[in-house]
């Protein structure tokens, strides 16, 4: 017998190990970013009260990658895994990975909303203050931080506050007004005389 031939076997068991090596750290993986809300999956707006987001990035055993991309990668590996969280309603953990995911990369806006949204549901009212005054300095024409902002003062029940930041969210281009009519954040708003005459001037039905 050839002396190679018994070293087929082995060759056949390194073959296997890299093939599998290949497709598990495969540099093409996406990591999805899931919107916190799954009934809301049908809104096309980025970050917290929305969804159908989308990002590409992850883990990458890529040597190629700069330092700055392999930060932004790791940031959306965390937001997505704190959206994970957030629709399994563990969201101190969420809380954990959207701080992470802003740790790796500032910019992530949607991490800073979400994070925001996260802290409210966990009832850290004065985190999800700080959060969002932070973001509005850092992203002044986001209109998701304004309807956060919204989201705060009616749990917080300063509704003449909630009022203007709902308004304010409505003309930097937040349009998703069955959104509004239905989020249970919004209630204590929703049932003040002021939200239902302005509702009635953007000629919608109210909702008690």
């Amino acid at each position: 017998m050839p002396t190679f031939v018994k070293y087929i076997p082995h060759l056949s068991i390194t073959a296997l190990i890299i093939f599998l090596a290949t497709d598990y750290f495969s540099p093409n993986q996406k990591a999805v970013l899931i919107p916190p809300h799954p009934e809301e999956a049908k809104t096309k707006v980025e970050g917290s009260h929305a969804g159908d987001n989308h990002m590409e990035g992850s883990h990458s055993d890529d040597d190629n990658l700069s330092q700055e991309e392999r930060e932004k990668r790791m940031g959306i590996f965390h937001y997505n895994e704190g959206n994970r969280l957030y629709q399994e309603e563990n969201f101190s953990e969420a809380i954990v990975n959207y701080q992470k995911a802003l740790h790796h990369n500032k910019g992530l806006k949607e991490a800073l909303i979400n994070l925001s949204t996260a802290y409210m549901k966990n009832k850290m009212y004065g985190k999800a203050l700080e959060t969002l005054q932070s973001g509005q300095k850092q992203f002044p024409k986001a209109a998701l931080i304004d309807y956060n902002f919204a989201c705060y003062y009616s749990l917080t029940e300063n509704l003449e506050s909630g009022l203007l930041a709902l308004k304010n969210a409505v003309t930097k281009g937040y349009k998703q007004f069955s959104q509004i009519e239905s989020d249970p954040d919004l209630t204590n708003l929703r049932q003040s005389g002021e939200y239902k005459a302005w509702i009635k001037m953007m000629s919608l039905p109210a909702k008690i």
